[in-house]
């Protein structure tokens, strides 16, 4: 049965919509079908169904000119501010600073993010310092996760980024990371519109997080080699 066939009543939308309202974190389409087993919705809680139920509940939103929306991220659905209203998002969020990540951390992420799996000493040789604090608070706050071992001397840790990571940056996969042409183009944009292109309060943070000169370990390296010293 394709898209085309698929008829979704009306009173489906509602408990779709009152799930994913409800989740902390982006529902996926496996665990919408779990919890709709032995409903009488479960016949509509296919991929295609939930798909199409997701789309009528948005074109809903939109005509009542509701400032948020239902989109894919992190793999999994979930409710996201409309983009035009990103300015005034970003207000709300600036007073919430202190939960905010230091620019060492956004560094530090920015790389595990651009390499990953990349390896602790590999980050400490882009950075110039030491990043080993930096790296646990990362790991605490769920953002960044041990992934394997090197091959190389020592076998140190390989780290990579997490699904908590697409949620908060609001990816729905790391192949939707800004490419290097892209950021300029956005960095280039006034602060302003930049915020409505997000549609996020997370401007400054994304800023930090891909406007990095470079992630070429090799000449980094060769160029600030590690002066051993810890973040503040």
């Amino acid at each position: 049965m394709n898209e085309q066939d698929i008829s979704i009543p009306d009173a489906f939308l509602p408990v779709l919509e009152a799930l994913i309202f409800a989740s902390d974190e982006p529902m996926s389409e496996k665990t919408i079908n779990e919890l709709l087993v032995e409903s009488e919705f479960q016949e509509y809680a296919s991929p295609d169904g939930i798909k199409i139920a997701i789309d009528h509940i948005n074109d809903d939103l939109a005509k009542c000119a509701r400032p948020y929306s239902i989109v894919k991220v992190a793999g999994g659905y979930h409710f996201v501010t409309r983009s035009q209203f990103g300015v005034y998002v970003q207000k709300l969020l600036k007073a919430k600073s202190r939960k905010r990540l230091s620019q060492a951390a956004l560094e530090t992420l920015s790389i595990v993010a651009y390499k990953q799996p990349v390896s602790k000493p590999d980050i400490e040789a882009i950075r110039g310092v030491n990043s080993g604090e930096i790296m646990n608070s990362l790991l605490d706050r769920g953002l960044v996760t041990i992934i394997g071992r090197a091959e190389t001397a020592g076998r140190p840790l390989l780290y990579g980024t997490t699904a908590e990571f697409l949620r908060i940056f609001g990816l729905a996969a790391l192949d939707d990371l800004p490419r290097m042409k892209e950021i300029d183009e956005l960095i280039a944009m006034q602060p302003q519109n930049l915020a409505a292109e997000l549609g996020s309060a997370v401007v400054e943070d994304i800023n930090a997080l891909v406007s990095m000169d470079s992630l070429d370990t090799d000449e980094h390296h060769e160029n600030n080699p590690s002066n051993e010293s810890s973040d503040s």
